[in-house]
């Protein structure tokens, strides 16, 4: 857990719960936010630009408030009138610290790759119940090696 003082008030940063991933989800895509692909704390600061802190009012913790009853946009006008440029970007270090985006990431790819190939295993039906026959001339390539069992004289032949 982080702690932080912005303006006069006290500040908690922990992993974010599913409320905020939603809030944090809704806000990315109304504000049509390109998230950039190396991410640190300085591109993430960059991408989010004027709209920094209602991102940081959605990560943030009011002390003693409930983060249900907790006011995102007059939260964000209260933050952006109130944060030190240091302590944005420390907000924005440790919400990479609380949460593990790219492990996270790495495991939803991994459980997206497994339900992908359950569903292909699933969709493969077989041709027929019984192996196909093909003929000796048909197996022939000219690169084939003689049998095992052949005698040298008769390789040469």
């Amino acid at each position: 857990m982080f702690e932080y003082i912005i303006g006069d008030k006290k500040y908690f940063q922990k992993p974010l719960v599913l409320g905020q991933v939603q809030q944090l989800i809704a806000f990315i895509k109304s504000k049509e936010i390109q998230i950039p692909s190396i991410l640190t704390p300085w591109s993430v600061i960059e991408s989010f630009g004027d709209s920094l802190s209602e991102a940081v009012a959605i990560a943030l913790r009011e002390e003693n408030r409930h983060l249900k009853d907790k006011d995102v946009e007059a939260l964000a006008q209260e933050i952006k009138f109130s944060i030190e440029p240091e302590t944005a970007l420390k907000v924005v270090e440790d919400f990479f610290d609380c949460n593990p985006i790219v492990s996270t990431l790495e495991r939803l790819a991994g459980s997206i790759k497994r339900i992908a190939d359950r569903m292909m295993i699933g969709l493969k039906k077989p041709s027929s119940s019984s192996a196909a026959e093909t003929s000796p001339s048909e197996t022939k390539s000219s690169g084939d090696l003689p049998p095992e069992n052949a005698s040298p004289s008769s390789v040469m032949e």
